[in-house]
């Protein structure tokens, strides 16, 4: 039996504790990621050859990992969000491709490293291209010069005339080398940092400049600097030479403090403009916000340009200025520009107190979100995997709580990027609050697999994503314990001896307890539903299809007798019966039982009797606790639809549809009934007694602490709107769905990554401003594709009013950075439903 009793403190004092000290030993030892992109034509191939042993050498000097590749494929978005620094060596600007040329422009807007060397120099419209449009971005990077014809290779001499820049820290005051002595038409343009010149009496020049840079930063793009020398191979030899490209490789990836200076810099702007970061897909609803500390005149133009040609492609007109109750003193305008959907890159620019006032750049194309996050989050997940050796170790023979009986736990996934520890669900002591965790996620990605193989196919991550899902249904296999329930968590008590680790019951200051078995709320139901669904697929496996269905059918027949004595309070709500819906939902369109069926309508006809006259769910069966969920918001939902899958009683789906479209029709109202040019989806939520709306969770709740960004929550919500939409509100546009769910949707979507009042990509490693990178245990941390935790209601403020973001706040910032499971698995689930009709 579970006990009741529980320890609610303000905060979580021995995970905070943990947590901040691990972060600070771990994040010192991170080495900085260098990627190396080697030129492969006949004039520069003997250098990039010999170069490679010389970086090869710096790295291990230097402390850094190094990537070299003379693979211009390996210029993209995913593949750059790993790195820190990145290495133009002697790729001419025109061998890109557009989409590779845009990448750099997104890498560097991330105020990540740069450093073009020598043919990396090669600017002019002398060298366009058929077809192809002049990159005039990369000639702004260079400080504005053109490249003009340099003179024969000879030898000359190098001065250093900012002897202070950490560049050339430790060079020579003038050193020889041979080379061609890159000549251009004028001085790169102020803020241009000069730090090395060539002296023109040393050699021959074909046209000489006078002043003649070979070296220089451009402060405009934060880590960028340019080393017209090293055409010979003999540079590789030569000790500055090696000095200065090791000195810049160290300069450029040097971001320490990078995320909260962009954050100051962004408060104290008088105007920024907030963008989707990662871009916009051609068909849908597009929108930006320029937030201002004053009123904007509604009718002021904005201009789309773009980012690579700075040419202007489409004009417009920003909407009204907003203030939103309770977050701040700050306007918001809306700058809608759905009309324009040819696929390119781009930028918004608007004239602003007598400057130009421009936006980050970002992309626009057909599919654009789907087809780049979800190959992102299946290589997230996949190194969220538990799989170190220290892990293996610990896990292969882990304890039961209280006893000295052990477990084969190998396998599954981390948590989060502080926590390694693994959870079918969380914060049971709660009652109201527990998030489904590994079994979600992977329920998640066995709906991408079956209802997206086309574009899975297409990306070339569909083997990968199968592979992970049979992983996440392996280790669910194995938390089966022999009497039938799942085991609940795998503690790790944030020690780093794998030896410590334990199945517990987890309270709500990290006490633990022998009360592991998980009830249908505490992942037990979501668990039996992945199985039961896994078993239908025809792919191979560690288990056979029939042993997938046995272990859900065992599982779900147990905890039909025993849920109820392992939940806390003993008595089901809401929770319980999406979460044994799904399960009974999932054993009926596996099996075609009738008993499956039974309990599936049963499920079904409770949730639709919680549902009030507003709209919202009441989470008891006395009716006093709406119900409101800072992760599964949208499950309710989700469990109804896929019963629909299922359900061929017209009288059933018509009162299913009816309960579909009253919180739909309640999501959109509440939302709408205050200024809110985000289209936040707002929520009914009780505090002290009083049910109320708002924006964010109120901080005062069951769970004892204020709680953490709702990132999940919009993924889960975006997702039920969407495929609840397209049942009850079916409509001509493209995601099939009426104008208004649409655009509510995308501005979901668009806040996650980017369109938000902190201007914050909360997906890691995408857009230009991301949270500061988590370690955590056994090399696990922040993964690139993996979303954070995100913004909640001011800390101060105990119903969840007011509006938060912090990078530091002594040890408690994994609030908002924190990457947790749930959110990535809610947002995988939302782009699928995006691109599944």
């Amino acid at each position: 039996m579970k006990s009741r009793q529980f320890f609610i403190s303000a905060l979580w004092v021995f995970t905070l504790i943990g947590l901040g000290t691990l972060h600070a030993q771990e994040h010192d030892t991170k080495k900085n990621k260098v990627f190396v992109i080697g030129a492969v034509d006949q004039y520069h191939s003997p250098m990039a050859d010999k170069s490679e042993s010389m970086f090869a050498q710096l790295a291990n000097k230097n402390n850094f990992e190094l990537h070299f590749t003379r693979d211009t494929s390996e210029i993209n978005p995913l593949n750059l969000a790993q790195y820190d620094v990145f290495v133009q060596l002697h790729v001419a600007p025109f061998d890109l491709s557009a989409a590779q040329q845009y990448a750099i422009q997104q890498f560097m807007e991330k105020g990540k490293g740069w450093i073009g060397i020598h043919a990396a120099g090669l600017t002019g419209t002398q060298f366009d291209q058929k077809g192809k449009e002049y990159w005039k971005w990369y000639e702004n990077l260079l400080g504005g010069v053109i490249y003009s014809p340099h003179p024969p290779l000879q030898d000359g001499l190098v001065r250093i005339v900012n002897s202070e820049h950490p560049i050339t820290k430790g060079l020579s005051a003038s050193f020889t080398l041979r080379d061609e002595w890159y000549e251009f038409d004028r001085l790169p343009s102020p803020p241009v940092n000069i730090l090395a010149i060539a002296d023109e009496s040393t050699y021959e020049p074909r046209k000489p400049m006078g002043y003649h840079p070979v070296v220089w930063t451009n402060p405009s793009y934060d880590k960028a600097v340019y080393i017209s020398i090293g055409h010979h191979t003999s540079s590789c030899d030569n000790p500055d030479y090696r000095t200065l490209v090791g000195n810049a490789i160290n300069w450029a990836a040097d971001q320490h403090g990078k995320e909260e200076r962009q954050m100051d810099s962004f408060l104290e702007s008088q105007a920024t403009i907030l963008v989707n970061q990662v871009g916009y897909d051609s068909n849908l609803p597009k929108e930006a916000v320029l937030k201002t500390k004053a009123p904007i005149p509604s009718g002021k133009a904005f201009a789309l340009v773009d980012t690579r040609t700075g040419e202007k492609v489409f004009t417009g007109s920003i909407g009204k200025s907003e203030q939103v109750m309770d977050w701040s003193d700050d306007w918001y305008t809306t700058i809608n520009f759905s009309q324009f959907n040819t696929p390119g890159f781009y930028n918004i620019q608007i004239a602003f107190d007598g400057n130009n006032l421009q936006s980050f750049d970002f992309e626009i194309n057909h599919q654009l979100i789907s087809k780049s996050l979800i190959p992102a989050i299946t290589k997230f997940f996949y190194g969220q995997r538990a799989d170190s050796e220290e892990e293996l170790i610990g896990d292969s023979n882990v304890k039961l709580f209280g006893s000295e009986t052990t477990v084969d736990l190998r396998g599954g996934w981390c948590d989060a990027s502080g926590d390694v520890s693994k959870y079918f669900s969380h914060l049971a002591y709660t009652n109201y609050m527990n998030p489904q965790q590994t079994p979600l996620v992977d329920w998640s990605m066995m709906e991408t697999v079956e209802s997206i193989p086309n574009l899975l196919e297409a990306s070339g991550i569909k083997d990968s994503l199968i592979q992970e899902t049979f992983y996440g249904a392996d280790y669910i296999m194995k938390s089966l314990s022999p009497e039938g329930y799942f085991y609940m968590t795998l503690f790790s008590y944030f020690k780093k001896d794998p030896k410590e680790r334990r199945v517990v019951g987890l309270l709500a200051n990290s006490k633990t307890t022998s009360d592991y078995q998980s009830g249908f709320r505490e992942g037990g139901g979501m668990g039996v539903a992945a199985l039961a669904r896994i078993s239908t697929w025809k792919w191979k496996s560690k288990y056979r299809p029939s042993e997938y269905l046995k272990a859900a059918e065992k599982a779900y027949a147990h905890l039909l007798e025993n849920s109820t004595k392992y939940i806390d309070d003993h008595t089901e709500n809401i929770l319980d019966d999406y979460s044994a819906l799904m399960a009974s939902t999932e054993l009926w369109l596996a099996t075609g039982k009738p008993k499956y069926q039974k309990d599936a309508r049963t499920r079904a006809e409770k949730l639709v009797q919680r549902q009030s006259e507003e709209g919202f769910f009441w989470s008891d069966d006395a009716k006093t606790r709406p119900f409101w969920h800072a992760s599964d918001a949208g499950l309710p939902l989700i469990a109804l639809i896929r019963y629909l899958d299922a359900e061929k009683d017209s009288e059933l789906r018509s009162q299913t549809l009816s309960t579909l479209k009253k919180f739909i029709d309640y999501q959109l109202q509440i939302s709408a009934e205050t200024a809110n040019p985000f289209q936040y989806p707002r929520q009914t939520f009780k505090y002290e007694g009083t049910i109320m709306n708002g924006f964010f969770i109120p901080h005062e709740n069951e769970s004892g602490w204020w709680w953490q960004g709702e990132n999940a929550r919009i993924g889960s919500l975006a997702t039920a709107l969407l495929k609840g939409g397209r049942l009850v509100y079916p409509a001509p546009t493209h995601l099939g769905v009426s104008p208004e769910l649409e655009q509510s949707i995308s501005a979901y979507l668009n806040w996650i990554l980017g369109t938000n009042p902190y201007q914050v990509c909360m997906m890691y490693g995408y857009g230009q401003v991301n949270v500061p990178y988590m370690a955590s245990m056994y090399g696990h941390g922040s993964g690139i594709g993996g979303i954070s935790n995100g913004i909640t209601g001011f800390k101060e403020k105990p119903d969840g009013s007011g509006i938060d973001f912090r990078y530091e706040d002594s040890g408690n910032e994994w609030r908002w950075s924190e990457q947790w499971i749930p959110h990535t698995a809610w947002f995988l689930q939302a782009l699928t439903a995006l691109e599944s009709k």
